[in-house]
């Protein structure tokens, strides 16, 4: 019996492209789309865990215990950030925009966190929303740890979004650090918290 010479190649190529897609299908996604109440949504890195103890305000908490890192996102209607500043008369220290909102949340940082000094804002837009970032370390319950934040303007809400992990760690998550907050995005401009 005599095969066919294309048989073979046709064949070959099948199994090429069975192969293909075999491994493109294996492979795996190194981050999750995470969408909370369609208000917005952060591309978590699936070596992160849900969980509810990091912060009590937080309507997103993730973290990784083995290699310490962690994400939380606050959300906070701008209409509770004017209230506050008016009953609390402190509308001449704190402007009522993100410049005055993310000064109002540093400067009530916990005093138990040791920072020499913060670092200026950054000013920067992201996914087309406003934002002022800040990257640190300082020292938490005896650790070192570093910070990035970013405080993020959205049409009826301010957002922050921190990512920690040891000091140790770095430069190995800065980039995975930049990522998440750079993939913020708000996804229903009315809706508030």
């Amino acid at each position: 019996m005599t095969t066919h010479p294309y048989s073979i190649g046709m064949k070959a190529k099948a199994i090429y492209l069975l192969l293909i897609v075999g491994l493109l299908s294996s492979c795996k996604k190194e981050t999750q789309t995470v969408d909370i109440e369609k208000r917005y949504t952060i591309e978590v890195p699936v070596s992160l865990t849900k969980t509810n103890n990091l912060n009590e305000e937080a309507s997103l908490q993730y973290q990784d215990t083995f290699n310490d890192f962690f994400l939380i996102v606050i959300d906070e209607p701008k209409a509770a950030f004017i209230k506050a500043l008016e009953q609390n008369s402190l509308g001449s220290t704190y402007k009522n925009n993100l410049e005055g909102y993310s000064k109002f949340i540093t400067d009530g940082m916990d005093p138990s966190i040791s920072i020499k000094k913060l670092p200026d804002f950054e000013e920067t837009t992201i996914n087309g929303l406003k934002a002022r970032l800040l990257s640190f370390e300082g020292i938490a319950a005896g650790n070192k740890v570093y910070w990035k934040l970013a405080f993020i303007e959205g049409s009826t809400t301010y957002y922050q979004v921190m990512v920690w992990t040891h000091a140790d760690n770095r430069k190995k998550s800065e980039k995975k650090m930049v990522a998440i907050i750079d993939s913020f995005k708000e996804t229903d401009k009315s809706k508030t918290r």
